[in-house]
Parts: structure tokens; C-alpha cells; sequence
């Protein structure tokens, strides 16, 4: 079920903040409020909301300098300007510093919820533009499910990069969707009508991969009996994208440079200097400064690579994802398998939830179209979920063990065990008491209680 509209509210005037709650929730959002802008950037950090409103004058901050702030945290959060001091030369300075609309106190409540919703809409419709004809793309559109915080500004990321011809390094754990990412760079950028190639850097020698990038010329080799053109001509105008990038040889490495820093190549065997124009996405698993302080990687590629870096973040680390990555994975499979799975039963979601996932979204895939072929009702069952066994379970307890003083994982008990199940599934609700106790098969007396023994930051504000 799709949560409600967050929006923060940043001002210092009790009164005013209570107006505003009250105007919102008549309307059925959700509201924060913070009286500071340490707090109001605080809230956004832990908390993504979906709007901000945002007082000029505050007790430690000018409001017009607090929007770079926020903006550098989701580039894509709407602010409206809300002040009392309202003038055009400071409504032209909040709409040139990032804030969506301007409104002077007092404000008619009919019109303040009209541009509430609007600006909440055209936001809405930016996000999604990210997704514009690639609704048949069954990878992008797994992509795209959930909102964790780290993944709305790998979002706004993309959004503003895509369109340029920048050199993106892709970092993240196998799985995670590099090459979705790359694929998703390309089709929203001016090349998406020309090639995108992938070049998997681990799966070719030296010489098979120098021959598939720069083309080799009649008689270069035995067995060369005719003049080939290489990716780099074939790609000519697209995206070329290199998938671990940190296996390809020191002496391709090279060349690969010059053709970043000169858009020229030779074929193997040639002496002719060709001209092309590709856009190059390079990802890695590894830490490529590592592999350059190890040798196996030249320094002057990496950082010519590195000039728009983005990490992908695990599935471990985006828990309030899974279960909308779920939902949509069996909506998928169901089409794709003629089953008709509805869903999951709370001891399932719960352990889909907790499992931490070592192959990422790609296991989490594997894992649901596994489950919806076993299951014999129209459920997915606890029993049903091939989970990597006892040995991954453990494995998951053990990353998530605190560690001593010399840095060795201490083993957890079981009531420790718990509490971190707990948790993790009161995080993945977004800190529903209901839902969390629904998944769990308890109270929601039991859940508060589990709650304040486990710790006592987790309990919901009182109007939760």
C-alpha cells in the first residue's frame, strides 16, 4: 500500500506550525515539523520526506541559504518558500536557489492546498519521466520500485547527468544493477536512439578483447583474413559500457585513455588514426583506488573515469524496498508463468525483509520467481523461499554481529537475534506499528514492548 505524502514543515512559529499540521492532515498528509534548519536538515536526511516547506527567517539560518543546503541532500525535493517578508527581489532569489514556489503569510488555505498538490504532482511527474518508454523494460522498472532515501538521489543523479556526454564509474556489489543503471544512462540521454554495447572486461584475453574494441586490419594476425571494424566504430555516437572494468589488462587500460582523452583509435595492426565519438560507463565491484595502489590499475584511468562517480547501494541497506521489489517481481512472474500469486503471508514478507541478500536484486528476482513456481496456493509461504540455507542465515547474523576491540564479529544471542529482526522489519514498514506487528504474528502491545527493550530510538513518535 503506498504511503502517505510526507511533508515537512520548517518554521520556528508553534502557531504557525500548528495551522499548517492541521490544514495538511485535514487533507490527509503526513507532516514533520522541525524549528530550526539543523533540524529541518536532519529530518530530510533520516526521514526523505516529499516537500518541504520552508520559513525565511530562522533562529540559526537565513532560509534562502538553507535551500542549497536541501538541495545538495535530493536535488529533486520540492520547496515552497513560505515567509512573511515577502518581496520580488526574494521571491526571484528562493526560485533561483532551487525552491519550487514562493507564498506570502497569511495565505488563503484554499489556494495554499492547491499549490501544494500541484507542486507535489509536477514533482511527481519528474520522477517518473525517468521512466518514460521504458515502462516494457522489465529491469528499469525493478529499478524504480520503493523509495529509499539512497536511492531517490541516485535518482536525481541520473536524472541530471544522463543528458550529458560526462564518463560515469558505477561502483556497487555484484547485483545491485549496474548494467541497468548504464542501460538507463543511455536511454536518457541524445544517444538513446544510437547503439549501446557491453563489453564484459572479465570475459575476454588481452588480444580478443583488443580486437573487439579497436577492430584489427587484414592480415594482423593469424587467422585476421579480413579487415573487422571494433566496437568503437560500431558504437559510434552511442554508449559503450565496460562491466568490470577493473579486469581489463594495463596495456588495453592505455589505449582506452587515449581514446577518453583524444577520441581517436588505431585498429590492431593499423596505422590509420581513426576518429570516434562514444560515451564510455565503466562498473566495478572492486575499489579500483585499491587496484591503483596494487598496480593492477593505472591512476591517470581511474581518475579520468571518475569524473561522475555513483555508488549503488545493497539491498541490505534499502530494506524498505524489498517488499514493493517484491510485489512487483511476483506481478512479473505471474504474467510470465500464467500463475496467479497474490502475494506473500507476513511470516514470509518477515523473512524476506530480515535476509540480507549477498547477490542483491538479482538474488531477490531469482528468489521470487523460484517461490511462486513452488507455491501450491496463492500465496507465497515461509516454506516456500529458497533463502541460500542455514549457512546464509548465519551468514547474516554474523555481518550484522557487533565487533570487539581488536575488530572480531561477537556471536549474537538469541534475544539479540530477535531484537535485530525486529528492527529490521519495524525500518522496512517505515516504523508502521500495525504492519510491523501483522508481519510479525504479534500485538502491537508485544511489538512496543520488543520495541523498548531493543532500543528505545526506534519507538514511534506518539501520534505514530
Amino acid at each position: 500500500m503506498q504511503s502517505k505524502n510526507k511533508i515537512l514543515i520548517i518554521d520556528d512559529q508553534p502557531s504557525i506550525r500548528f495551522g499548517v499540521r492541521s490544514l495538511l492532515e485535514g487533507e490527509g498528509f503526513s507532516v514533520l515539523e522541525a524549528e530550526t534548519g539543523a533540524q529541518g536538515l536532519s529530518v530530510i536526511t533520516s526521514t526523505a520526506p516529499h516537500l518541504v516547506l520552508l520559513d525565511l527567517r530562522l533562529p540559526d539560518a537565513d532560509g534562502l541559504d538553507l535551500l542549497p543546503r536541501i538541495k545538495a541532500i535530493d536535488d529533486a525535493l520540492p520547496v515552497v518558500v513560505l515567509t512573511a517578508h515577502g518581496t520580488i527581489e526574494t521571491a526571484i532569489r528562493a526560485l533561483k536557489n532551487g525552491a519550487e514556489n514562493f507564498l506570502t503569510k497569511p495565505f488563503d488555505p484554499e489556494s495554499f492546498l492547491l499549490l501544494i498538490s500541484k507542486t507535489l504532482g509536477e514533482s511527481s511527474t519528474r520522477r517518473e519521466r525517468l521512466l518514460t518508454g521504458l515502462a516494457q523494460d522489465r529491469l528499469v522498472a525493478e529499478y524504480f520500485q520503493g523509495r529509499a532515501q539512497s536511492m531517490t538521489r541516485l535518482h536525481a543523479a541520473l536524472e541530471r547527468l544522463a543528458p550529458t556526454d560526462t564518463t560515469v564509474l558505477l561502483h556497487g556489489e555484484t547485483g545491485t544493477g549496474k548494467g541497468v543503471v548504464a542501460h538507463l544512462i543511455h536511454h536518457l540521454s541524445g544517444r538513446a536512439a544510437k547503439p549501446f554495447v557491453t563489453v564484459n572486461c572479465a570475459g575476454l584475453t588481452r588480444e580478443l578483447l583488443e580486437s573487439e574494441l579497436f577492430g584489427h586490419e587484414r592480415g594482423a594476425f593469424t587467422g585476421a583474413v579480413a579487415a573487422k571494424p571494433g566496437l568503437l566504430e560500431l558504437t559510434h555516437e552511442g554508449t559503450l559500457f565496460f562491466d568490470e572494468i577493473a579486469e581489463m589488462e594495463p596495456s588495453i587500460q592505455a589505449k582506452v585513455l587515449h581514446v577518453l582523452e583524444e577520441r581517436k583509435f588505431r585498429r590492431v595492426g593499423g596505422t590509420q588514426e581513426r576518429e570516434t565519438d562514444v560515451r564510455l560507463v565503466a562498473a566495478t565491484n572492486k575499489n579500483l583506488k585499491e587496484e591503483v595502489k596494487a598496480g593492477r590499475f593505472r591512476e591517470d584511468l581511474f581518475y579520468r573515469l571518475s569524473v561522475m562517480p555513483l555508488t549503488l547501494p545493497p539491498l541490505r541497506e534499502r530494506r524498505e524496498d524489498i517488499l514493493p521489489l517484491v510485489e512487483h517481481f511476483i506481478g512479473h512472474y505471474n504474467a510470465r508463468l500464467n500463475r496467479r500469486v497474490r502475494g506473500a503471508t507476513p511470516q514470509a514478507e518477515a523473512m524476506l525483509v530480515s535476509y540480507n541478500y549477498p547477490g542483491n536484486i538479482r538474488e531477490l528476482r531469482n528468489v521470487i520467481e523460484r517461490a511462486v513456481i513452488l507455491c501450491a496456493g496463492d500465496l507465497i509461504h515461509a516454506d516456500d523461499l529458497p533463502l541460500g540455507g542455514v549457512e546464509s542465515w548465519e551468514t547474516s547474523a554474523a555481518d550484522a554481529a557487533p565487533r570487539d576491540a581488536d575488530g572480531q564479529k561477537q556471536f549474537l544471542s538469541l534475544d539479540e537475534l530477535e531484537a535485530l529482526h525486529v528492527k529490521r522489519v519495524f525500518a522496512a514498514t517505515n516504523r508502521n506499528l500495525t504492519r510491523t506487528a501483522e508481519l510479525l504474528g504479534i500485538t502491537r502491545t508485544t511489538l512496543y514492548a520488543k520495541l523498548r527493550k531493543a532500543d528505545p530510538d526506534f519507538l514511534p513518535k506518539e501520534n505514530a
